[in-house]
């Protein structure tokens, strides 16, 4: 369920900026542009895009994916709970249009396999939630509203990061998308390089032939490795 509400919610993220969460949320929102260019989500996973809010994903025992954080392997093997709150209106009093038909979906891709300077297996596909649906919120004054993934379509069902050994840390994205309505969504073949055989391949490949029109309006990523590493 994700929320109409536009009130600014700066409670959020404090979780991932302390420093800026006396700013403005488009302030908010440049840093978090910032953040996917600094770490080259984008460009290696989606262009650049227009960021809708922040797209909240917690794991058991209070893991928190926060822009980049590490995490133990471990701690990332059941599937998460993930949120979306919506930013406040843009300076010409626009923000993203929700309609109670809208259907929405998140993917888990890790564009480091096997290893960040060997991409033969990437992108790998953990994960693709689909037609999740849009509830309306049971408070108006709720802003952050959990996505109910029980209730969606497990298109890939999730497979915990498995990243193999001495092969240094890992990318793991989230990356939240409205479906366009008339998106033909199909799993990939194989989970390796989304199932295109095409080392590099990924995510933005699959969206571009089976969900055209799919909009996306928030990412959030971590790091994960072997806990097995070569001595440097």
């Amino acid at each position: 369920m994700l929320s109409r509400c536009l009130r600014p919610a700066l409670g959020p993220w404090r979780t991932f900026a302390p420093s800026v969460a006396s700013r403005s949320l488009i302030t908010i929102s440049q840093s978090l542009n910032e953040s996917y260019t600094t770490h080259k989500i984008v460009p290696d996973v989606v262009d650049e895009f227009d960021t809708q809010g922040l797209l909240s994903v917690d794991y058991d025992n209070g893991n928190r994916v926060t822009l980049g954080n590490e995490l133990a392997v471990d701690a990332t093997q059941n599937t998460p709970r993930v949120s979306f709150t919506l930013n406040s209106p843009n300076q010409d009093g626009t923000t993203e249009s929700f309609e109670p038909e809208d259907k929405f979906m998140v993917v888990l891709t890790d564009p480091d396999a096997p290893s960040n300077h060997d991409h033969k297996w990437s992108e790998y596909c953990h994960w693709i939630a689909t037609d999740i649906p849009l509830s309306p919120p049971a408070n108006k004054e709720d802003v952050i509203h959990t996505l109910d993934i029980a209730n969606a379509t497990q298109l890939v069902p999730y497979e915990g990061p498995a990243p193999p050994p001495s092969t240094g840390k890992h990318r793991y994205v989230f990356l939240l998308y409205k479906q366009a309505q008339a998106a033909k969504l199909h799993p990939p073949k194989d989970r390796p390089t989304w199932g295109t055989g095409v080392a590099g391949s990924g995510v933005r490949d699959w969206i571009n032939k089976y969900g055209a029109g799919s909009k996306l309006l928030g990412v959030n990523f971590f790091y994960a490795k072997n806990p097995v590493q070569e001595e440097s």
